[in-house]
């Protein structure tokens, strides 16, 4: 089912529906969350560190649910309480969309006030002024390399949608390539493929032989038209934690994972569901604060506190996030470097989202690629 937080007319719907709900009137946090609910933008259950009600001061932290939830508590959320006795983390875990983001911001209730959400969000976000520029007296900006931050986030972490395949259909010969992923013939089996463009189009234009150093300025007819050719052997899944359990069951052979799902799969299944760094689609999260969060300090902190050295290698241990920080290179275990986004030989195999392209091109692009999946 397609994700109507992406389509402009929608938001607009929402937005007017939540005036017209609170009556121009200001509320309390917890209160927007049941509204949000309500009109349709599920926010699902808040998963507590300390709590089981998010209280006003807390720090509400948003991110994508399934194995994210726990490595952000068990390493993130554990370490902020003890560095700042007395401060409580909730956690959202129904996914930090740009359309919530933006719903928020701009009818002045802001539910939550760090998102786990990526570089190019952070430029686009920002831009629009929906986002709290880096507070350069907490952060460190210099624990990252330039490129991997902007003026209204900084890099926390590397991660791939990568090539996740059942081992049991295809036994010594895997798809190895995005070719072979789309290559219904030889390499039977549904597919699955998220309803969010990010990744989707660089996977098809591979597929259609554009050359990696070629790929942008993306090439958004070629690419779409390429989704359609195997959209009747295709799932698009709207959460990845949807898209693992897919290929446990067997329902999927092939599908595009993010490569901490696609490892958290593979344990699970024993090794029956596997996956490789081959043309895998590299993006650079990044903490997105908020725009008029009451708790920027603290969000600023966890921000800051994200970019430990051990503490990313310990997110990797847990959960595959390849560490950004350089410092944290030299701490990574070799055995480690295999299921590691940012080892040089992962990244040699792979191709990088060009963020400025995205930040100018998505809301546009993702809007047709949905109209292309509902056609």
């Amino acid at each position: 089912m397609p994700d109507f937080s992406q389509d402009t007319d929608y938001m607009q719907h929402l937005e007017s529906s939540l005036r017209a709900a609170t009556q121009g009137k200001t509320v309390h946090r917890r209160h927007f969350l049941q509204l949000l609910s309500a009109l349709g933008v599920g926010t699902g259950s808040l998963a507590f560190s300390s709590s089981a009600n998010a209280q006003q001061n807390d720090l509400v932290v948003a991110n994508w649910g399934g194995d994210a939830l726990p490595a952000q508590r068990d390493v993130l959320a554990a370490e902020f309480a003890k560095r700042y006795p007395g401060s409580r983390v909730a956690f959202d875990t129904t996914g930090p969309t740009p359309g919530k983001i933006k719903a928020m911001v701009e009818s002045g209730n802001v539910a939550w006030d760090v998102a786990d959400r990526n570089l190019l969000s952070a430029l686009e976000l920002g831009r629009q002024g929906l986002l709290e520029k880096v507070d350069e007296s907490i952060v460190d900006l210099d624990a990252v390399p330039s490129q991997f931050r902007t003026e209204w986030g900084v890099g926390s972490y590397f991660f791939s949608f990568v090539i996740t395949y059942d081992s049991a259909r295809f036994g010594a010969t895997p798809p190895r390539t995005w070719k072979d992923f789309w290559d219904t013939q030889n390499f039977k089996g549904t597919r699955a493929l998220r309803n969010n463009v990010e990744g989707v189009l660089e996977s098809a234009l591979l597929a259609d032989g554009v050359e990696r150093d070629k790929l942008y300025p993306l090439d958004v007819d070629r690419g779409l038209e390429k989704v359609r050719a195997i959209k009747k052997d295709t799932i698009f899944y709207s959460n990845t934690s949807e898209a693992q359990q897919l290929l446990r069951s067997g329902e999927v052979s092939i599908g595009s994972l993010w490569n901490t799902r696609a490892q958290g799969v593979k344990e699970d299944t024993k090794g029956r569901v596997n996956y490789h760094f081959n043309e895998g689609i590299l993006l650079i999260a990044a903490w997105n604060v908020l725009k008029g969060t009451k708790n920027a300090k603290d969000a600023w902190r966890w921000v800051a506190l994200s970019q430990d050295p051990a503490l990313q290698v310990a997110l990797l241990t847990r959960l595959g996030w390849g560490p950004i920080n350089p410092a944290a290179n030299k701490l990574v275990p070799a055995e480690l470097q295999v299921q590691n986004p940012g080892s040089p030989e992962n990244l040699a195999r792979q191709v990088a989202v060009d963020a400025e392209w995205y930040a100018r091109n998505y809301f546009e692009v993702q809007n047709r690629y949905l109209d292309a999946l509902a056609s």
